[in-house]
């Protein structure tokens, strides 16, 4: 068992390039972003795990009016994709046409990636597999 999972921990292991989750000890429930505590049992027996970097595309938005710090980067996509550990993350969606949303399909397969903008700092995304 770890320190108390905390959301810096998790952006810093993005920016490191090694995304990983919580990992309930009592339950095995994956978890990302981490919580202090298991959504399926409560237990607050947790640890980081490495996850696959497999999942499949649940959902989906196009961003074009972007805040401040990503106006440059608009349109781009906002994905929901269920990790194969289970567990949910939102993430950037890359390898589509941001105009073109008619083409995504939801249900397909996709792999990690991270995205780097401008300014160097890495942002968790996903690409088809």
């Amino acid at each position: 068992m770890s320190e108390k999972p905390t959301v810096e921990e998790y952006l810093q292991n993005i920016q490191n390039g090694q995304f990983k989750a919580y990992k309930c000890v009592e339950c095995g429930m994956v978890i990302a972003p981490p919580s202090g505590s298991c959504y399926g049992c409560g237990s607050s027996k947790m640890e980081w795990t490495n996850v696959s970097g497999k999942g499949t595309l649940v959902s989906f938005t196009v961003i074009h009016v972007a805040p401040d710090e990503f106006a440059e980067e608009a349109p781009y996509y906002i994905a929901i994709v269920e990790l194969e550990e289970g567990t949910r993350v939102s993430a950037r969606l890359l390898g589509f046409d941001p105009l073109k949303p008619e083409e995504v399909p939801l249900g397909s397969v996709v792999i990690l990636d991270y995205e780097i903008n401008k300014t160097g700092k890495k942002y968790l995304a996903f690409k088809p597999a």
